[in-house]
């Protein structure tokens, strides 16, 4: 198992002089004196980090993205708080800014699949990102030279190797580690490539181009990704429990760390069955990891992911005694708040009609969208011009997400748009006869009422649409 990326936390040490301390290497007692120097500061300077992280004063750091291209292209980003799943966001020339609240090193990738792209980028920092002429990610930071030849390094390995987690799929499905090369009508390792790319990652950092923090990362990634196909892989599974095994006792950062996490679902899944058990069942699923796991990390990871992925992929309810089980052994707050957020008793009760009424507008435009959805996201820009440009209609978004905690989450990002008075989540909408007769089925759709509540167009065009103002024009002067 590689080195796990930490946090970079040098930035926060303070160094101070000790008076008559020289820092030579002309003696032995110069060196001794340098060493008891050096020890003396790390101490002092990791007494200030507690401190000040006690009394908050670190907190309410941040990363910032910025796109500073000029291309009418947009790039769509998924990016995690550590283990707490996936969130998604698109940059543009239309939304050019996206800030993250985390005092942790994040992985943030685009997600594209014709130039994926992982950033690494730790907390303090502001990325710069734009499209290359290959139509590729480029980023660099003005505070750290390092991550510009970090962008390159990822663009050099897409470009020899294809992008390193769509190839990762690609073997899952397999089921294999070898595949048919159809022009040589040979079989090839799956593992080729990884191999390939852990070569060019040590030359990129023999050659002192990438951080130690990225490497780290990088190579967690790519032992993350080998060891997943391995365990999928019936003829070579068994080997490679011992060395996943291993990590249980301090995975640490690889939490962090997308592949590994599948790995923790999948070591979970065999398990299971190894023992004849089911893992359908949601109550067992959780109490067998309960039982069968022993870090705490882990076993919150898996109690959250069992409950959370039920949640959006399922139409198995989720019982209380479930839900129970999971209050009762998962100790990480994140992950409790968030499910607590997503199965909470309490929820509004909205009209459209009254809101509308409310506003004293003549129409309403409504909008359906999801958190999760790029051309949705991508509709936001525009949605928020005719908010500015129209005063005269009620904007109202709905979301069609089934986790209330991943609506809220998104609408935090743009204050700017979203608010108490625009912004609801489906299962709070009361007007029966309303949604009954547009039959919501795909997103992003706009609906145009009238200050009635009456349907006036149930396929309203996209506000991106050049022909939007035209026809929202017409409306109006009716």
């Amino acid at each position: 198992m590689p080195n796990r990326y930490k946090p970079n936390i040098k930035s926060t040490l303070v160094f101070i002089k000790l008076p008559g301390a020289r820092v030579t290497n002309s003696t032995v007692d110069d060196t001794l004196q340098h060493h008891r120097y050096m020890a003396l500061n790390k101490i002092i300077g990791f007494i200030l980090f507690f401190l000040l992280n006690v009394n908050g004063i670190c907190e309410g750091q941040n990363i910032t993205f910025r796109y500073v291209g000029n291309t009418d292209e947009s790039i769509n980003l998924g990016y995690q708080y550590q283990e707490l799943g996936i969130s998604y966001t698109v940059l543009s020339k239309a939304n050019r800014t996206l800030i993250l609240e985390t005092a942790k090193p994040q992985i943030i990738n685009c997600i594209d699949i014709n130039r994926f792209t992982p950033i690494y980028a730790e907390p303090n920092e502001t990325i710069d990102i734009k499209i290359n002429r290959n139509g590729l990610i480029e980023y660099s930071s003005a505070n750290n030279p390092m991550r510009a030849t970090e962008s390159g390094f990822l663009n050099d390995c897409f470009e020899k190797y294809g992008p390193t987690e769509l190839l990762f799929f690609k073997r899952v499905r397999k089921r294999a580690d070898v595949s048919l090369n159809k022009t040589t009508n040979k079989q090839i390792l799956l593992d080729e490539n990884y191999s390939m790319e852990n070569a060019l990652v040590e030359k990129y950092y023999s050659n002192a181009k990438l951080s130690k923090n990225f490497y780290d990362y990088f190579k967690s990634m790519l032992w993350s990704l080998t060891i997943n196909n391995k365990l999928n892989n019936p003829t070579t599974q068994n080997a490679v429990i011992t060395e996943l095994e291993k990590s249980f006792s301090n995975p640490d950062d690889l939490l962090n760390i997308v592949g590994y996490r599948r790995l923790l679902v999948e070591s979970s899944y065999l398990k299971m069955k190894k023992a004849g058990l089911r893992t359908d069942n949601i109550y067992s699923y959780l109490n067998f990891v309960r039982i069968n796991f022993k870090h705490q990390d882990i076993i919150d990871y898996l109690l959250y992911n069992i409950v959370k992925r039920n949640l959006l992929q399922s139409r198995q309810r989720i019982d209380n005694k479930s839900l129970h089980l999971f209050y009762t052994n998962c100790k990480n707050k994140d992950f409790i708040d968030e499910i607590k957020t997503d199965f909470g008793q309490h929820v509004n009760s909205i009209f459209l009609k009254k809101i509308i009424k409310e506003s004293g507008c003549k129409y309403a435009i409504i909008d359906f969208w999801a958190s999760w959805c790029k051309p949705c996201l991508e509709e936001l820009p525009y949605a928020k011009k005719t908010i500015n440009e129209y005063p005269q209609i009620k904007y109202i978004f709905i979301s069609t997400d089934k986790s209330k905690s991943d609506w809220l989450n998104a609408t935090k990002k743009r204050t700017d748009i979203f608010n108490s008075t625009n912004s609801f989540i489906l299962n709070e909408i009361n007007d029966e006869n309303i949604l009954s007769n547009l039959k919501i089925t795909t997103i992003p759709r706009f609906i145009l009422l009238d200050e009635n509540g009456q349907i006036v167009d149930a396929n309203l065009i996209r506000p991106s649409d050049p022909n939007f103002k035209s026809v929202i024009d017409k409306y109006i002067k009716k």
